[in-house]
């Protein structure tokens, strides 16, 4: 039945809007529970929280997955798809064993084994214009490694917290506040990542030679995995300057050493239980990186963080301004 105003015009019914993929989480919702909100931040609320926080991590995952897309350009260049393919012998002592073979001009019985042995054929891969383009545009990943970090980490503290979460409004907006910050953060996240699996890897493989550096290496990665737990927190919850971010994050990596021990064994054992159900099942790895693995170890990060500057940076400002 149709509605009429005071002049006789008949009044029209508003129309509904069109829900989008994160239009659930972008209108308000009930609020935080009672359970949310923890105060000890111990071994077993960890579990807790994860399990009643359990779905949105997994939209918060997405968001790392999406957000980074750049990364789906890398991985088509390696993967193949689009290089010339040829294949090549797989054992470098194969040329050797097919020469003297050549050079004898006769088939000797002691050779079959060894061809048999030393010939397998492996793939080689030559780039063309396709994979070069691929690489050219993963290379994007440098702008948006950084600030959706930022964003994602603004998600995670507030469901550490306790505060009420709106994925797809917070993620915005926390891009758009944060990037001037965050953008250099991402780049120097990356060099640093970078330069580590480089070092290490070549220290590994030159183990003889460079035994003593492998180790060092090793500390100084496990030390800046533990900085990145502070430094996006930092970011996204006090107004510092780039230098002072790093600087806190620095002494929040000795304050805090034993926890951050802790969970980052955590994010390991994750990462590692990843590739072992790889190995049985690729599917399920699949499911695994799609829906926890990164938001599981931001949640880990940020658990073993805001505890340590909640103690040191807020609680204190917040018993000075009582005094005062």
């Amino acid at each position: 039945m149709k509605e009429f105003n005071e002049y006789g015009e008949p009044i029209e019914a508003p129309k509904k809007k069109k829900r989008g993929l994160f239009s659930s989480y972008m209108k308000d919702g009930k609020g935080v529970e009672k359970e949310d909100v923890i105060t000890k931040y111990d071994f077993l609320n960890f579990f807790k929280l994860y399990m009643r926080r359990f779905i949105k991590l997994i939209w918060v995952n997405a968001l790392y997955i999406v957000g980074n897309f750049p990364i789906f350009f890398l991985l088509l260049a390696l993967s193949g798809l689009f290089s010339n393919v040829g294949v090549t012998p797989s054992s470098e002592v194969f040329p050797v064993i097919n020469g003297i073979h050549i050079a004898s001009g006769e088939f000797a019985p002691s050779f079959a084994p060894l061809l048999g042995i030393h010939g397998q054929m492996s793939p080689v891969y030559a780039d063309t214009v396709a994979t070069y383009i691929l690489y050219g545009l993963s290379a994007l990943l440098i702008v948006t490694f950084g600030p959706v970090n930022a964003a994602c980490t603004y998600i995670v503290r507030n469901l550490v917290k306790g505060e009420p979460v709106f994925l797809w409004e917070d993620f915005k907006t926390t891009i758009k506040s944060s990037w001037k910050q965050s953008l250099p953060m991402g780049v120097l996240d990356l060099v640093m990542f970078g330069m580590c699996t480089y070092s290490l890897y070549m220290y590994y493989y030159n183990y003889t030679n460079y035994y003593a550096m492998f180790y060092p290496m090793i500390l100084v990665f496990v030390l800046y995995s533990f900085m990145r737990f502070y430094v996006y927190t930092l970011m996204v919850t006090f107004d510092l300057k780039f230098f002072q971010i790093l600087k806190n994050a620095a002494i929040f990596t000795i304050l805090g050493f034993g926890r951050n021990f802790l969970l980052f064994c955590g994010c390991i054992m994750l990462m590692m239980f990843t590739l072992w159900v790889g190995t049985l099942f690729v599917p399920l790895a699949v499911i695994c990186i799609f829906m926890v693995l990164f938001s599981g170890c931001a949640y880990m990060g940020m658990y073993a963080a805001w505890p340590k500057i909640q103690k040191y940076m807020i609680d204190p400002y917040y018993k000075k301004s009582e005094l005062e």
